[in-house]
């Protein structure tokens, strides 16, 4: 069996984070959308149908027999089975869009050819089968309720080190290669997730839902709750709140990150701090790719969004609703707020165009400090990203 997980319109609503990845590619709970597919459905054989640019990183590959699955859909063992069922040239729709199909090799080179699904026979699917990550707004939550699903489905529940005492009755594994200080982990509101190599040092404070992916670092006297999913090799320091930080990044010092997204290979100074909530209590505004204005959310509660590569300094402030794009160098003594385009150097009110060659060098760095190389697919990925949005540089930072 051939996974293709296809992009959708709904990748412009989950920019910046996307600029860098496909949809699929997204860490939801302990997993990513596309491993969780891969889990589900019994195969390590996957690519990607997604953007342009994105394709010398995230290739598509044909096989004689294809399942194409709708990158932004998260699976359920319903929708699953349903899929199962599927023969060739049959789809599953949702209100007219494309869920997920069966086809054959030729199929999906005439598909590819004629850009239409005439020769499908479609069937509806039932709404409540379908749940899909589209918008940043939901990524907090989604994350969160996704952690006990993803331990059960890696089928690694209950799996506590002898010694180590962990109250509450949700789903727990910490793995056997994981180090654990005398640091407090509590399962009483949620399940508990601590991968490979993971260091939680003496004094940390783990509340579940919690995720920890493997080789990461949780500093001595950091608290975590409330749906915190952190990917792999990244060090986390102070207090984080129901967020998502990707993998590959740094918060390594005090701080509060409340309701928030962050990006791989991302670095917060000290005492970096968001605002999750408006002094009126009102819903929090944001801006909007999809549209290019800012718009109101159904959120009371959220923080920001920085995509891949972006930093800020020391004692930076974030406002309830941030949007920060891809390679964006933050510092100054005022609160960011609204939207800062990617490749941005500065603060929000006065900011200048981060050059190309100043961004890679300092990117080539700091992925060298997690012992990663730069290729020159990631150099010209970032490239196309630095030209795509120039448009918002010129009206933004002008």
């Amino acid at each position: 069996m051939h996974i293709i997980l296809f992009d959708t319109d709904v990748r412009d609503a989950l920019l910046p984070l996307t600029y860098t990845r496909p949809v699929c590619e997204l860490r939801v709970g302990v997993l990513t959308i596309r491993e969780k597919w891969e889990k589900m459905l019994g195969t390590l054989s996957s690519s990607f149908i997604t953007t342009e640019y994105l394709e010398p990183l995230f290739p598509i590959a044909i096989h004689d027999d294809n399942f194409l699955i709708n990158g932004s859909v998260l699976p359920s063992q319903g929708f699953v089975d349903v899929i199962r069922t599927l023969n060739s040239g049959e789809a599953l729709m949702l209100a007219g869009e494309l869920m997920a199909a069966r086809l054959s090799k030729d199929s999906f080179e005439k598909l590819l050819i004629k850009q239409d699904l005439d020769e499908l026979v479609g069937y509806e699917i039932e709404p409540h089968l379908i749940q899909m990550l589209d918008s940043l707004t939901v990524m907090t939550e989604l994350s969160r309720d996704q952690i006990a699903f993803d331990i059960r489905l890696l089928g690694e529940a209950d799996q506590v080190p002898d010694g180590l005492e962990i109250p509450g009755d949700y789903p727990i594994f910490i793995d056997p290669d994981a180090r654990i200080e005398r640091a407090l982990i509590n399962a009483s509101d949620g399940p508990v997730y601590i991968g490979p190599q993971a260091h939680i040092m003496d004094g940390a404070t783990l509340r579940g839902p919690v995720s920890i992916g493997a080789g990461t670092i949780i500093k001595s006297h950091t608290f975590l709750s409330k749906g915190v999913c952190i990917g792999p090799s990244c060090e986390v320091a102070g207090e984080v709140k129901q967020s998502v930080i990707l993998g590959y990044s740094n918060k390594s010092h005090e701080g509060y990150l409340g309701d928030s997204v962050i990006g791989e290979w991302c670095n917060l100074g000290a005492l970096t701090s968001n605002s999750n909530l408006r002094n009126t209590f009102t819903p929090v505004k944001m801006w909007n790719y999809s549209t290019g204005a800012m718009e109101v959310t159904q959120k009371n509660k959220c923080g920001f969004f920085m995509g891949d590569y972006s930093r800020t300094s020391i004692l930076t402030k974030i406002n309830s609703g941030t949007v920060v794009g891809v390679s964006c160098h933050l510092y100054g003594e005022e609160v960011m707020s609204s939207f800062i385009p990617s490749f941005s150097w500065g603060n929000s009110s006065n900011p200048t165009e981060y050059h190309l060659d100043k961004a890679l060098e300092a990117i080539a760095i700091f992925r060298s400090f997690k012992g990663a190389s730069t290729s020159d697919e990631i150099r010209e990925l970032l490239t196309r990203i630095f030209k795509l949005t120039d448009i918002y540089r010129s009206k933004h930072n002008a």
